[in-house]
Formats: C-alpha cells, sequence, structure tokens
C-alpha cells in the first residue's frame, strides 16, 4: 500500500482527502482490509526485510480461510467455526472473541473504533473493536462469503460499508449504525471483496459480469461481461480491470471501450486468488502450482514460479518481494524482478489466507486453524 505523494494530491485532491479519513494514509501501515487498502491493488506500504522467522502461531479454530486485518496493535480474524478473534499483534494472545453462527470465510475490516466482518450465517456484524462488544447486525438473505469494504460519501461525509452475498446483491450499509443506504442486484452470488476507485465501486461475481457502481447512489455505471465468473476482487485502474477468473486465464478490460485489452493464460486450471497490480505489472496465482508475473500493459508473461500445490492465496507485494502462501502448506517471498525464492517457510498445512503486511511484520492464516505472526529477523 503507498502512500499518497504531492503529485497525486495535486492531481486528485478529493482522493487523498477520501484516503486520510478513512485512515489509509498511515504511518503504521496497518493492513485494515483484504488486500492492504479499498482499491484491493495487494501492495503493502510496508517492506519486509529478509529473512523473517516465526514470532508467534496460536489456533484459534479448525481452519483458517479468511485473511487476517491488523489495527493499533491487533489481529482481526474469523474461523471455518463462526468463531471471530480480537489477537494481540506484538505477543498473540486473544484479547477478545465473539461467536456467529456460521462460517466466517471473508476478511474484515478494521476502523478507528469498529471492525466489520460477513459470516456464512448471512450477517455483516459490526463490533467494537477494544471490547468485541457488538454494536449492530445486518441481515442479507444469503451467505457472506466475501470481504468488507469502505468509503466515505462527499455528500453527507459518512462512512458506509459494503458487501456482497450469496442473495446475489451488493450491500451498501451506513457505518455507525447498519441501515441501508442502497443494494444494487446481480445476477447470481457475489464472492469477492468490492474495490473502489474514482469514486466508484467495482465487482465481479458468478454471473460472469465485471460491475462498476456509483458509491453514492448504487446506480449502475458499467458493466461488461468478463465471460466467466469471478470468483475473487478485481482491481481497476484508470478504468482498465484487471481480472484472474475462473475461465482459466488473467485478463485486463477497458471498461469504456467495453473491449477485451489481452488474455494470459499458460494452463487450463481456474484462478480462485485475487490479482496484485503495480505501476508496471500483474501478479496472479492459480490452481496449476504457479505464481505469474505479468506484464501490465501488453498482457505477456515476464516470469512463473511453481509451488508443490494449486494456490488459492492471493499476492502480496512488498518492496522487492511478491509473498505467497501455497496448498503445499509453505509461505513464499519471490524476488519481483528475477521470479525467484528468496525465502520460504513451511506451516505443513494448505494456506488459503492471504498475507496480512504491517511495519516489520506478516501475519496470516492457515487450514491447520493457526494464525502465524512473522517477524525481521534483528541482525
Amino acid at each position: 500500500m503507498k502512500m499518497v505523494n504531492r503529485k497525486a494530491l495535486k492531481l486528485k485532491p478529493s482522493l487523498y482527502l477520501f484516503c486520510f479519513l478513512i485512515g489509509i494514509a498511515q504511518s503504521n501501515a496497518d493492513w485494515k482490509f483484504f488486500r492492504g487498502s479499498p482499491d484491493m491493488k495487494g501492495v503493502a506500504e510496508a517492506e519486509l526485510k529478509l529473512p523473517l522467522k516465526l514470532e508467534w502461531s496460536i489456533k484459534i479454530g479448525r481452519s483458517v480461510f479468511a485473511t487476517p486485518v491488523i489495527s493499533d496493535d491487533k489481529v482481526f480474524v474469523g474461523s471455518e467455526e463462526g468463531r471471530f478473534v480480537c489477537l494481540s499483534l506484538s505477543e498473540g494472545k486473544v484479547v477478545w472473541e465473539f461467536k456467529t453462527d456460521d462460517i466466517i470465510e471473508g476478511t474484515a475490516c478494521a476502523t478507528k473504533d469498529s471492525v466489520l466482518f460477513g459470516s456464512g450465517d448471512g450477517h455483516l456484524y459490526s463490533l467494537n473493536s477494544s471490547d468485541g462488544k457488538l454494536i449492530w447486525k445486518y441481515e442479507t438473505e444469503g451467505e457472506i462469503l466475501g470481504g468488507v469494504n469502505l468509503f466515505k460519501s462527499t455528500v453527507d461525509q459518512k462512512l458506509y460499508a459494503l458487501v456482497g452475498s450469496y442473495d446475489n446483491y451488493m450491500h451498501c450499509v451506513a457505518l455507525a449504525d447498519g441501515k441501508l443506504k442502497w443494494k444494487y442486484e446481480t445476477q447470481n452470488y457475489v464472492n469477492g471483496a468490492p474495490g473502489i476507485s474514482d469514486g466508484k465501486i467495482y465487482f465481479g461475481g458468478c454471473d460472469a459480469q465485471i460491475y462498476g457502481i456509483k458509491t453514492e447512489t448504487g446506480k449502475i455505471d458499467t458493466t461488461m461481461d468478463a465471460e466467466n465468473y469471478i470468483a475473487n476482487s478485481i482491481v481497476v485502474v484508470d478504468s482498465i480491470a484487471y481480472v484472474a477468473h475462473h475461465g482459466n486465464r488473467v485478463a485486463a478490460f477497458d471498461l469504456n471501450k467495453k473491449s477485451r485489452l489481452w488474455e494470459f493464460g499458460e494452463r487450463d486450471f481456474p484462478f480462485f486468488s485475487s490479482p496484485a497490480v503495480t505501476k508496471d505489472s500483474v501478479y496472479a496465482a492459480g490452481k496449476d502450482k504457479r505464481l505469474y508475473k505479468i506484464n501490465r500493459k501488453t498482457g505477456e508473461g515476464i516470469w512463473e514460479f511453481k509451488t508443490g500445490q494449486g494456490i488459492e492465496s492471493s499476492p502480496v507485494v512488498s518492496g522487492a518481494s511478491v509473498f505467497i502462501g501455497s496448498g503445499d502448506g509453505s509461505l513464499y517471498a519471490v524476488d519481483v524482478k528475477s521470479g525467484k525464492q528468496k525465502w520460504s517457510y513451511e506451516l505443513g498445512d494448505n494456506i488459503r489466507s492471504s498475507p496480512a503486511i504491517t511495519s516489520g511484520k506478516l501475519v496470516i492464516g492457515c487450514d491447520d486453524g493457526k494464525i502465524y505472526c512473522f517477524s525481521e529477523s534483528k541482525k
């Protein structure tokens, strides 16, 4: 996640204000969203220095599919049994816990005073981040298996939460009281966490459509057929959507011209993990056991890194490294230039959770039901 510079402030003051007001432009580089920031780019502000060492681990359930989020020295994450926990980042101890009635697969979203997450029981929950007490819960008519996002209204200056549901709707509710602002109906399940770019919400789903929705009104701005269903988050930059979909390909779509710019795919295996997008590159990992670096402009493959099993964890770029978990049970750091392995650590079970990176630390969940925290080695 990159800090907004003065040039960006001059060109897009409203974007800078939006980022600052919801706590994204922060000095401690907290990881408050599924992909680190509301745009879902999967790029960490903090650059981790290798090698990493295991600082602590703690078992919170049977399996952990969700990606942890980090805010103010706290880690928030849910488990397969519907247990949502707050952990101390420095000590790895449970601070509080909250029980829901079904699986928590989607990633939470942290604010200054609250944490929000969806559950398979169909509810979006808002809890007090200090003590875990329920502030409100909002009911949808289907499972919520994707992550939560936030935006600040330019009309009433209030914060709103966004979440997709298996009731086929994208829901927008007020952060303060959980009251519905609007909801938008699609033609099938909505899986991935929505991303935000230039005042619009972008997401895909099982109806194979890419949607661009106006944040203030919930009205459609653009839609485009991706031709294959999307089980993850998409990234939109300058009206170009970068999608890793179930049709075994990574693709870039021009949403203004309603055309596909390029398509990349080496093998016929689907993509469940969300792509990471940097200035020049797209990083995508698939069930074919490989992490790919792709030229963002041309769609040409630059390198591939092979693991022992299929990958559902989403890659995160941190400085000169890209971090990824694999079905082979290992967490990897791969060199962004060469595609060579720089570091790895064997957790021993399938890793479907994705890395959450803050200053000097990386936190990730595992199918063994544990949360692992790694830190930079002090030399």
